[in-house]
């Protein structure tokens, strides 16, 4: 077998699988946004409800001091 054949299918293949992993991720986001949240996350008042923020550096309001 000719190894640009060879090469091409390779390339070829891990193109559809990307976009299939692509396509099933982007689902899978929009059924979770779709979802509707538990009551008392409703109340969070616009904060982010299936996210949490990370904070590398304390909050000044956390901070010790």
């Amino acid at each position: 077998m000719d190894i640009n054949m060879l090469l091409s299918t390779v390339v070829l293949v891990s193109f559809i699988v990307t976009i299939v992993l692509a396509v099933g991720s982007y689902l899978a986001f929009k059924g979770r946004e779709r979802r509707r949240p538990e009551p008392e996350l409703r109340r969070r008042g616009g904060e982010p409800v299936f996210f949490e923020r990370i904070y590398l550096q304390p909050k000044k309001a956390d901070a010790p001091g």
